[in-house]
């Protein structure tokens, strides 16, 4: 019997040890709205009030877990996909924002799979804290001027990403999205270089975009971006530069402002964009703000109110396209 018991309680200690070593998280953030968008081209205006979902943070649900392989190495993985919260419906595809594997040490991360690009964490940066890089930033829309946008918001399918360990502050990433010779699939290359000391946050990127089966659509980004924390305010900016094969231009800068006051945060952005052509010769310009508010409920819940408004303007044409967004609503994680 004792032989018996013996034998049972290292088998439980073993199994709790087996347990500790490895964890999967369930999460996810649920953000529901009510506002009015109003969209104007041509003269012609179209105003919508209606029920928004994840206007200050993209409502999603996911799972992530870790695994200790010993030696400083961990396996991890994560799952994330969106959902629309004022109608229950799931993403375009299930785990359409992340679905990765990796390995992680002293040696820094690597993830298998589809997660943000090196570029896209130092263009994060650049609008941090204005208006919580949530959809009442002005950049998206003031972007439009141009050919800027980048590709599924930064994220690549059939990557391979790298992030070095910290250096004294510095940290190096590097990525590659195939394109596994499919027609119209992008091959996205990106490259950053990082630098995080007490309250600065400054980031330098690059990244490539090409379509397979046409040359013709590639399109080369460059971002420096920073951000600094006062203790009164939060301040981040950055510039981007994208450039496509025919020479055409796009330069744009923004900045951004959040004001803690105990559980109440506000927030303005402004945002700019020029496009050229290889000639030179303007062709759009965009410009656009934000302001907003939250107030904390909780750690976890959040109720806020945002007001954005764009112009992008095209020269040859005179055509004003207008977008004015303001909504109020509620935003809680788990």
């Amino acid at each position: 019997m004792k032989k018996s018991f013996i034998a049972l309680a290292v088998l439980a200690v073993a199994s709790t040890a087996t347990m500790a070593q490895s964890s999967v998280t369930l999460y996810g953030r649920i953000d529901t709205s009510v506002g009015n968008e109003k969209v104007t081209s041509n003269g012609v205006s179209t105003s919508t009030s209606q029920m928004f979902s994840g206007r200050l943070t993209s409502s999603r649900w996911g799972m992530m877990g870790t695994e200790d392989l010993g030696g400083g190495l961990k396996a991890s993985f994560q799952l994330e996909s969106g959902i629309n919260t004022d109608t229950g419906a799931a993403g375009s595809t299930l785990f359409d924002r992340q679905s990765w594997v990796g390995l992680s040490g002293a040696f820094g991360a690597v993830k298998l799979g589809r997660t943000d690009t090196a570029y896209d964490a130092v263009r994060d940066l650049a609008i941090s804290q204005s208006l919580w890089d949530s959809k009442f930033t002005p950049n998206e829309e003031a972007y439009k001027a141009g050919i800027s946008e980048i590709s599924n918001s930064g994220r690549a399918i059939n990557q391979i990403r790298y992030d070095s360990p910290s250096m004294g502050g510095f940290t190096v990433g590097v990525s590659y999205g195939m394109d596994e010779k499919t027609a119209n699939a992008l091959e996205v290359t990106a490259v950053s270089a990082r630098y995080k000391a007490g309250a600065l946050d400054v980031g330098l990127a690059v990244q490539n975009e090409e379509t397979f089966n046409t040359p013709s659509s590639k399109k080369d980004y460059t971002i420096l971006a920073g951000a600094y924390n006062f203790g009164v305010v939060r301040l981040s900016a950055g510039y981007q530069r994208a450039e496509t094969a025919n020479n055409n231009k796009d330069n744009e800068y923004s900045f951004g402002v959040t004001m803690p006051l105990d559980k109440l945060e506000l927030s303005f952005g402004y945002a700019n964009s020029k496009a050229k052509s290889s000639t030179g010769a303007t062709l759009q310009k965009g410009s656009g703000f934000g302001l907003g508010a939250t107030y904390a409920l909780s750690k976890r819940t959040r109720l806020y109110a945002g007001y954005r408004d764009v112009e992008v303007k095209t020269i040859a044409s005179g055509n004003k396209a207008e977008n004015r967004l303001y909504a109020v609503g509620v935003a809680h994680t788990f």
